[in-house]
């Protein structure tokens, strides 16, 4: 109770750092109302990108995302779909880009990627008193009933991998599965774990199994490359994304959610 109270109440403390990063934007690089507007796709994934109930989108790569934007000059407006939807619209230029994805080698064909927006490091989460002395490396997964979110790059790895595994629609069916379906593991980023079992008030249910050969893996804004306005706009945001980090903006967004 008192690790959630001391959470939430960081949470509030930040939110005069959110005021103050877009005003701050608005300020400095001109008034919202005359600013070029886009239209990015995302779907939910705490604390990168959260759907409040409200329809309203935020979380880390939000935040950075629309204020490297609005340091340009650009408004940005989100909208969400299926991942597999999205990704399919981007190959074939009908969709802008998303917020976010990896660089993934079934991608490169069709995405140019934006500057790192954020890192995702994927573990194995498991049930807090799961024995996991066998667990050390990625390709140990072979020796456990694994579980990961259909169509994410976590579960795309997998296949890859020739690693046999279940899909799941979320993460808190996944989070379910390992508490209460007796699956070994749940496959998945760490930050995006911990965010939402936090909420599900399952932090002391769970625990977490880092790799050994298992690297951060950086998050970057997809945009299409059948779309015209793809290499303007990479351009734009990486010039917008240098100087909110120069300014604190960025690193004050981060210390918001975590």
């Amino acid at each position: 109770m008192r690790e959630a109270a001391v959470f939430y109440l960081k949470k509030i403390v930040y939110v005069a750092v959110a005021v103050w990063t877009v005003v701050a934007c608005s300020l400095t690089y001109g008034q919202a109302a005359q600013a070029e507007s886009i239209e990015l796709y995302t779907v939910d994934y705490p604390p990168y990108t959260i759907m409040g109930q409200d329809g309203v989108f935020s979380g880390i790569d939000v935040d950075v995302v629309k204020a490297a934007f609005l340091a340009v000059g650009i408004n940005v407006e989100l909208k969400t779909a299926p991942w597999t939807r999205i990704l399919k619209n981007i190959e074939h230029g009908h969709t802008l880009g998303t917020i976010s994805c990896s660089k993934r080698p079934e991608r490169l064909e069709y995405v140019i990627f934006s500057a790192p927006i954020s890192a995702v490091k994927d573990v194995a989460v498991m049930a807090a008193l799961a024995d996991d002395q066998a667990l050390a490396q990625v390709s140990d997964l072979e020796k456990f009933e694994v579980i990961a979110v259909n169509g994410w790059g976590v579960e795309q790895e997998l296949s890859r991998l020739g690693i046999a595994h279940t899909t799941t629609p979320s993460i808190e069916t996944g989070i379910n599965a390992v508490i209460n379906r007796g699956v070994d593991v749940f496959y998945n980023g760490e930050l995006s774990t911990l965010f939402r079992a936090r909420e599900l008030g399952l932090l002391d249910k769970i625990k977490l199994k880092h790799f050994k050969d298992k690297m951060s893996t950086p998050l970057h804004i997809c945009f299409s490359k059948q779309h015209s306005e793809s290499q303007r706009l990479v351009e734009r945001f990486n010039l917008g994304l240098s100087r909110i980090k120069d300014q604190g903006i960025y690193q004050a967004i981060y210390d918001k959610y975590l």
